[in-house]
């Protein structure tokens, strides 16, 4: 490792130079990834689980031209599969490679692309490795990735990637290869937002900060032509970022924003959404989290007192899971600290006049975005808040990605100073270590003085610190318990835990100030630069590697999903495996549960393993269409009002909605205590009585768990006499039926009032929003309406066999959207809205064949193809034309 680090201002070709950061990084990856080369594991994610993965990637091949979930609520559109780096790694890697290995990936990118950016930014190979380092092992960008959302991090690097295009122009760089790197930052900008959506857009609006600056900072330059140029120069970064992101940008609008509850613009809307808009916002005082880290713990579900115990998320009584941590390292704390004082040093500077300029943009962009960061806890985010479409944003925290972005290029342009100030000086005579302190602490004066003094009583106040928050643990014990945490003993974990951690900080504070202070003395200069070197990136990797770890969490996925070792396509489950079997004939639900109203049903064991573990992993794995919501923060407004016309209020009197919910959106199956089988019948069905227990089962351990610890570790059980049973409602619809009787109502307010009504059979009546023929007589009944059977089954295509006796509406149980299209025999049908919110086609008598397909239009596919390949055209170019030029300045 000695004869291979990249000394500061070494000749060390770029090539080696890159070599050594890849090996190095991989190195430490594969170390704290080690798990996902054993087979049978995969990475933890929370956003998209091993399940949701298989279900994209088993349609993916037709997802470029629009995705439809059917395995949620009653289906909605999920936008376009957009031909970018996460799909390519999907196709690539498969559903369980890519579980295993597009966080670690994904980490690998963004330190690759942080190099590069720093070695165009001309810092020396010390400060582009160390910051490469930096910005992967960074708290907030690992542990983003290991929760779930890796996409983020690879936006971040194209951001790196967009930033070294765009600082590697001077104004000697001929005018062709100038405009062509801001296209390629362009094309670069553009992909991070396709990657990153909102947290991407955010990032595309610093990087148009990053380009004006740069351009007012310009010497010897007007003021007009200054303006002038920064903002030609945005304009070039914007197109061709829009170029690129036009598919990602109009499918974010239509899923995120159009006909979706509480994105209008108005000042009313905006102010009523402004709790759940900043929920996940970041406390003041959990700012110490940046530079201690773990003080508030880690994920809810980090064992030994490890749980989170902030705020973040907190709402209406209860504490959410902490889904990133904050931590950016002592070291890259201290020297991001000691460069942004050097700021304000007037005598003998050590940064040039560019990499100055480029300081105070980032210390700017530093205090701005923590300050934003805090969302409701301070004044600051409700004046961006106030801005067209930042109401759409949700999560103020995603300002600290910002901020720990901002921070690493700090760090780096930090390690450059010292380099080059205090490594890169030629020894004079040859002393131990310690009377070369000595003898430079009785010499120097002046910043580096007063530099090394205010560490040293740093050192001491968190010593004193942590002494006195030690003391203080009784009272952290009490807080905890009245903070989520009402087990004495879970609260004393927690509160030992928080308290060890702030011990860690002092154990490396302490070596990190004194290795500085080594530095800054110059007992690394000359030939032991290379020793400085190894010791600041030795304790780099330490520091953030060991806060890192407890983001890092594996499953044995064969036995979380219950897959059959014999049978892979089968699960050990039985009830899994019975609503597998043609799920898209019906959904499922599980019981409804609360603690007040006339129906109370319940909130037990069971409950959490179906919301957290079936609902989440299971079905998704298994195709298994269910009712209820796993992850919707942003609910279309035709999905609202269906939910809220058919809403249980909590009274006698609405109580048979729970029901009549049911039977519309074709939810056969529920799972509950076998007990409420008389509840059900009696007070949801009590004239018919369509409740029947179809299984029982108990949930138990898994073979070979002898004490469960985690929900994940417990299965159903076949068992006649079960405390648990899986109910069908026989009097739910079918999926798909022919109604000879319909009913035309264009008032939409009147027929979510018709279909919640009393009076209202949903089995005789369909409500249609669609001006259609008058339905057949009286005496014409459903009973012989016809037939309609599934002939084949895909999310975006479900072709079906009708046969039909008079004139009928075939109603599709599925959600209506006008991107759907249908066919009767083969020929173009208009496409009705049934019910309020399901599909359907009006058939006249005779034998059918009817096919609903779902597609968005391809002009935006197109535009984002003919991008890429325009992109991989101006590399070319690119690569051509700066070859060319560096061979004609050789000459």
């Amino acid at each position: 490792m000695i004869s291979t680090f990249p000394k500061p201002g070494s000749g060390q070709s770029g090539g080696r130079q890159f070599l050594f950061l890849v090996v190095v990084m991989l190195a430490v990856i594969c170390y704290l990834f080690y798990r996902s080369l054993i087979p049978d594991y995969v990475l933890f994610n929370n956003d998209t689980p091993l399940g949701a993965i298989k279900y994209l990637y088993d349609n993916l091949k037709d997802a470029f031209s629009g995705r439809w979930d059917d395995l949620n609520l009653v289906g909605f559109p999920i936008g376009e599969a957009v031909p970018s780096i996460s799909p390519i790694l999907l196709s690539l890697l498969g559903a369980v490679g890519f579980a295993k290995f597009y966080a670690p990936l994904a980490i690998f990118f963004l330190g690759i692309c942080a190099w590069t950016f720093f070695r165009a930014l001309k810092l020396s190979p010390l400060a582009a490795t160390l910051g490469a380092l930096a910005a992967a092992l960074n708290s907030a960008f690992f542990s983003d990735a290991c929760w779930g959302v890796a996409s983020h991090q690879i936006a971040f690097g194209m951001d790196f990637l967009a930033l070294a295009l765009i600082v590697s122009n001077s104004p000697e760089t001929p005018a062709r290869i100038r405009w062509t790197r801001l296209a390629l930052a362009g094309f670069a900008v553009g992909v991070n937002v396709t990657e990153g959506a909102d947290v991407g857009a955010i990032f595309s609006l610093l990087v148009a900060a990053f380009v004006f600056y740069m351009a007012l900072t310009e010497k010897s330059v007007s003021v007009l032509n200054k303006f002038s140029r920064g903002i030609v120069r945005v304009s070039i970064v914007a197109v061709f970022a829009g170029f690129i992101a036009l598919q990602t940008v109009l499918t974010l609008v239509s899923t995120n924003i159009q006909g979706v509850s509480g994105t209008q613009q108005d000042a009313a809307t905006k102010a009523a959404h402004w709790d759940f808009a900043t929920q996940w916002s970041f406390p003041k005082v959990e700012t110490l989290g940046i530079v201690v880290p773990g003080l508030f713990g880690y994920r809810m579900d980090t064992p030994d007192g490890g749980n989170y115990w902030g705020v973040i998320g907190r709402g209406a009584g209860t504490i959410r899971f902490s889904g990133d941590g904050y931590y950016a390292g002592v070291l890259v704390i201290l020297v991001a600290l000691w460069a942004m004082a050097q700021l304000f040093r007037k005598q003998n500077p050590i940064f040039s006049e560019p990499h100055r300029r480029s300081l105070w943009f980032w210390t700017a962009v530093l205090i701005v975005s923590l300050l934003l960061s805090w969302g409701k806890f301070a004044p600051f985010y409700a004046l961006i808040y106030k801005l067209p479409y930042f109401s759409t944003i949700r999560n103020p925290t995603k300002f600290l990605y910002v901020f720990s972005w901002a921070l690493v290029i700090i760090f780096a342009c930090g390690i450059h100073g010292l380099g080059r100030r205090y490594l890169e000086i030629p020894v004079v005579g040859s002393t131990s270590l310690f009377v070369q302190l000595k003898a430079w602490w009785t010499k120097v004066r002046g910043f580096d003085r007063g530099w090394t003094s205010a560490c040293v009583a740093a050192i001491v106040v968190a010593l004193l610190a942590w002494l006195i928050y030690a003391l203080q643990k009784p009272d952290l014990v009490k807080y905890l318990q009245t903070a989520g945490f009402p087990d004495e003993d879970m609260a004393k974990q927690i509160a030992a835990f928080s308290v060890a951690q702030a011990g860690w900080f002092v154990l490396f504070f302490a070596p990190a100030t004194g290795l500085l202070t080594f530095v800054l003395a110059g007992v690394f200069s000359g030939r032991r630069a290379r020793w400085g070197g190894i010791f600041l990136g030795a304790l780099l990797i330490l520091d953030l590697g060991r806060a890192d770890l407890p983001w890092i969490v594996h499953w044995n996925y064969m036995q979380k999903y219950d897959i059959d070792p014999a049978d892979r396509n089968n699960s050990t489950n039985p009830i899994i495996n019975f609503l597998r079997d043609k799920s898209y004939e019906h959904r499922v639900a599980i019981l409804p549960f609360g603690s007040q109203g006339h129906l109370l049903f319940y909130d037990d064991a069971f409950g959490d393993v179906y919301r957290i573990e079936w609902a989440q992993h299971h079905f998704l794995y298994y195709n298994i269409q269910s009712l209820d919501i796993i992850q919707m923060p942003r609910m279309p407004v035709d999905l609202e009002a269906f939910d809220t016309a058919l809403a249980f209020q909590n009274t006698p009197e609405t109580v048979y909605l729970i029901a009549r919910k049911w039977q519309l959106t074709n939810t056969r199956y529920l799972l509950g205590p076998a007990g409420f089988l008389d509840t059900l019948n009696q007070q949801l069905d009590p004239v018919q009585q369509r409740f029947r227990i179809v299984k029982r089962f108990d949930v138990m351990p898994k073979p070979g768990i002898e004490q469960v610890k985690k929900l994940e570790e417990l299965t159903a059980f076949p068992n006649d006499n079960g405390g648990c049973a899986l109910f069908e409602f026989t009097g739910a619809l079918p999926r798909a039926r022919l109604y000879a009787g319909w009913q035309v109502g264009t008032n939409d307010d009147a027929t979510l009032k018709m279909l919640a009504a009393t009076n209202f059979d949903p089995a005789k009546i369909v409500l249609v929003s669609t001006n259609l023929p008058s339905p057949p007589p009286a005496d014409t009944t459903d009973e012989n309406s016809g037939t309609v059977e599934f002939k084949s089954y895909a999310p975006k295509d479900i072709v079906l066999d009708a046969r039909a006796n008079a004139p009928t509406v075939l109603l599709l149980n599925d959600k209506f959207d006008p991107d759907w299209r249908v066919t009767v025999d083969g020929k173009p049908a208009e496409l009705l809205r049934c019910n309020f919110i399901m599909r359907g086609v009006y058939l006249t008598p005779g034998a059918h064949t009817v096919e609903f397909q779902f597609k968005l239009p391809n002009g935006p596919l197109y535009v984002t193809l003919t991008a890429i390949a325009v992109g991989i055209c101006m590399l070319g170019l690119l690569v051509f034309s700066t070859r060319k030029s560096n061979a004609a300045i050789r000459r």
